[in-house]
């Protein structure tokens, strides 16, 4: 392995790593600076030395160079031993180092890297992001995300599973696939996988397999799961392009509600931190005009629905983008009208329903044991009951002015087409998401008895009372 022999290199490396763009361009401008000095006029010879001393002085240089390249390359001969452990590497093996003393086919294998060893041992950030490009392969930064829906309790699942010892994940929201910027996520996550000690080693032993500590009898260290949340990336255009490309076997936790609901809810929030928006009436169908998929940047120029519309509400058809359904029937492509692209994964994809975030709920009662095996962590998630919820966001009544209800008459025709949506996605879901083995529900029997009401108006009291 090409390295230098001063650790605390590997730390000034791994430290400048973490440097914004503008450093690194300062470095390059600095590198061609450099490259222009060599072009100047030499200086003058040294003060205080005649001609004859400055000539003694340069062969004297030159002598020591060609003896030490000659010395160096005798060490190297049979005839003579090393006691240095780098020079009993094997005569033909040929390190084609950088500066930064990394081989350049170091992407090639990053687990026999960076797995199970210190951020020290692990190639610089350099190694796998250039500038705005990822030359490398970064999917062992990132172990799981939580991308969907808005309003459908994602911010109580980053609480929640932030306050595990054994997750790490930034208390904000994490959108840069959707923005086409993986070597952002890369430079965030670079140095949080490897300093949160993403991959676990025996409390007291360095390295090590698991099975070779168990044997010795030594603890191991909980591996940490790094993790986001993005609300908005499966009804994006780029997000699950990008996750596909450079997290191939992440796992996914999408969340959804009823539409009528949903649309209310984020409907208001909206209002409350932005503004007045349009009549509802008036975002009856897709979000960006001529476009399936929702506004991933400066969306207060390019749309004035601020990606509120009944479009987004289709979780099937953005669950359906991860091609874990087969596709080939008129009956499932009847469900499916929709012009979104298809990201086939190999990710796992664990989905619920923001009722079961609520412990009254039936279908809640394994929630945190399911999620618990889903992410692979060692000790259990909190149990629902103790987890405090948060106080209302909505205290301004000033700023609550443009809220909606969105059962009163005015809305009808909303709801209808939020219901026709319910209808098929219950349906779909119900007959050919969840047959995939790679998605999984907590309390499946619970589960589709909770989406199962989606397929009737809660503002009518008839069609509630008939599926409590």
């Amino acid at each position: 392995m090409c390295r230098g022999d001063d650790p605390s290199e590997y730390e000034k490396v791994s430290l400048m790593a973490s440097g914004s763009h503008d450093d690194e361009h300062k470095h390059d401008a600095d590198a061609d600076a450099d490259a222009d000095a060599d072009t100047r006029t030499p200086p003058p010879p040294i003060r205080g030395l005649s001609t004859r001393q400055v000539a003694y002085l340069i062969c004297g240089i030159c002598i020591g160079i060609i003896t030490s390249k000659c010395y160096l390359n005798d060490r190297d001969s049979p005839g003579i031993e090393s006691n240095s452990a780098a020079d009993k590497v094997s005569a033909t093996t040929h390190c084609h180092c950088t500066k930064d003393g990394w081989g350049d086919d170091v992407d090639s294998d990053v687990a026999s890297y960076c797995k199970d060893k210190s951020r020290k041992q692990c190639p610089p950030i350099s190694k796998f992001v250039k500038g705005y490009k990822v030359k490398g392969d970064i999917s062992w930064m990132l172990d799981f995300a939580i991308i969907g829906s808005a309003k459908c309790g994602t911010s109580f699942l980053l609480r929640y599973l932030g306050n595990s010892t054994e997750t790490l994940m930034p208390p904000f929201e994490v959108c840069k696939m959707s923005k086409d910027r993986p070597d952002e996520m890369a430079n965030l996550y670079y140095n949080v996988s490897l300093v949160s000690g993403k991959y676990r080693n025996p409390v007291s032993k360095e390295g090590g397999e698991e099975e070779e500590a168990a044997a010795e009898g030594l603890e191991m260290s909980p591996r940490i799961h790094t993790g986001l949340k993005c609300p908005k990336e499966l009804a994006t255009e780029k997000g699950l392009t990008n996750y596909a490309k450079y997290f191939p076997k992440m796992k996914y936790i999408v969340t959804m509600r009823h539409p009528i609901s949903w649309f209310q809810s984020f409907y208001n929030y909206r209002v409350y931190g932005n503004g007045q928006l349009p009549p509802p009436k008036e975002l009856i169908g897709s979000c960006v005009e001529n476009s399936p998929y929702i506004c991933s940047k400066r969306c207060a120029v390019k749309t004035h629905t601020q990606n509120v519309c009944t479009d987004r509400a289709k979780f099937h058809h953005q669950l359906s983008r991860f091609g874990k359904t087969p596709m080939d029937t008129r009956e499932e492509n009847d469900l499916l009208r929709h012009d979104m692209d298809i990201v086939p994964s190999n990710g796992k994809i664990f989905l619920m329903d923001i009722g079961q975030l609520f412990p009254s709920e039936k279908a809640s009662k394994h929630l945190a044991r399911d999620l618990t095996k889903f992410l692979g962590l060692q000790h259990q998630l909190t149990n629902l009951e103790d987890v405090v919820p948060d106080s209302s966001k909505y205290i301004d009544k000033e700023r609550r002015k443009y809220f909606i209800r969105i059962c009163d008459a005015e809305h009808k025709e909303l709801r209808k087409v939020l219901l026709d949506i319910g209808r098929e996605a219950y349906v779909w879901i119900r007959d050919y998401f969840i047959e995939s083995p790679d998605v999984v529900v907590s309390s499946r029997d619970d589960f589709l008895e909770l989406i199962s009401k989606w397929q009737y108006d809660p503002c009518d009291e008839e069609g509630a009372s008939g599926n409590r």
